[in-house]
């Protein structure tokens, strides 16, 4: 049925059921949203109770929490004004439009940094748990305040080329009325593209393989540790370089399961990339636009539901951050 649909010129999904679908998707999209700010506002000031430059994994766990609240709020603006938008009211029916501009993509940009503080954390523990001796040398609180800060800056600089090739113009629609659109000029059309390799392809393909191959390598060093635990605990001691503390075992733990966790979100989020790839109609512009919005939104969904997640299996995982969290909530509840 498909095949004949793209055969004769169809698109794979009618104007009325995309309406319908969308505004489906739009809700969990607002559920997430709004939990993404609670649980991210709290996992930051569990961090902050903790002392942020505690440690090197704090910091990045920190700025990873930050860039997930700014997401989750950049998301929320999108949800509301679609809600808006569907009203049919002149006076906020280009409110969907400039927000995606305004809020949405700069959401995207905030899963990027997410996405590099991600691999980030995932390359510093495979190193530590493969290196302990040289950890205390290489792995400290400064540098990893200068690689997140850089990681973020070269974020910006990557994706700002596009929307400042953007010019917000005023159009009459069928009603005599006046909508907003975005227009851009050629360099636009080639940041656009740009974007676009560098958003759906590069960055999270790579990050992909990187978090993949650093998380063999944490259970595959925690899988030595433990069989070394077995056989030599009333054998005397190991040497050093064989050695992991409790604390760093259980970072490592908790790192495995956020990157694993992160890791399905990653390929899930690749959707709208391998769906364009299969059908090149699948584009913005293309035949099936509607089945595009809708995979994106899908994305959009899921990318919501990771930034609200990670608490859960911190509180889990982690027992400072579980001390300190329940910290919290007895001051609060005094």
């Amino acid at each position: 049925m498909n095949l004949t649909s793209v055969q004769v010129g169809l698109p794979l999904i009618s104007e009325e059921a995309y309406y319908v679908i969308i505004k489906v998707l739009h809700f969990p999209m607002m559920v997430f949203s709004l939990s993404g700010l609670v649980t991210n506002s709290l996992n930051m000031l569990v961090f902050v109770r903790q002392g942020v430059t505690s440690d090197s994994v704090t910091v990045s766990l920190f700025v990873m929490s930050l860039s997930d609240f700014a997401a989750s709020l950049l998301m929320f603006p999108q949800v509301i004004c679609y809600y808006l938008d569907s009203l049919n009211l002149p006076s906020v029916k280009s409110c969907y439009i400039i927000t995606s501009m305004a809020t949405t993509y700069p959401h995207i940009v905030f899963g990027k940094v997410t996405c590099l503080i991600q691999t980030y954390i995932s390359v510093e523990r495979a190193y530590c748990v493969v290196f302990p001796l040289k950890v205390k040398r290489v792995i400290k609180t400064r540098n990893t305040v200068i690689i997140n800060i850089i990681l973020c800056i070269v974020t910006i600089i990557l994706f700002t080329p596009y929307p400042a090739n953007l010019q917000l113009v005023w159009v009459r629609d069928n009603l005599n009325s006046t909508r907003a659109t975005f227009v851009f000029n050629s360099v636009g059309l080639t940041m656009a593209k740009v974007n676009y390799i560098n958003g759906s392809f590069i960055i999270p393909n790579t990050a992909i393989v990187v978090n993949s191959v650093a998380t063999v390598v944490i259970v595959a060093r925690l899988h030595v540790t433990r069989k070394w635990r077995k056989t030599l605990s009333s054998a005397g001691a190991a040497p050093k370089s064989q050695k992991m503390s409790s604390k760093s075992l259980e970072t490592s733990k908790t790192v495995i399961v956020i990157t694993s966790v992160y890791l399905v979100s990653l390929i899930c989020g690749q959707l709208p990339a391998m769906t364009a790839f299969a059908l090149p109609d699948v584009t913005q512009e293309g035949l099936n636009k509607y089945l595009y919005d809708v995979i994106f939104s899908i994305r959009f969904d899921i990318e919501a539901m990771h930034s609200t997640v990670n608490l859960f299996f911190y509180f889990k995982m982690s027992s400072k951050y579980r001390q300190v969290c329940q910290a919290i909530f007895m001051n609060y509840t005094r």
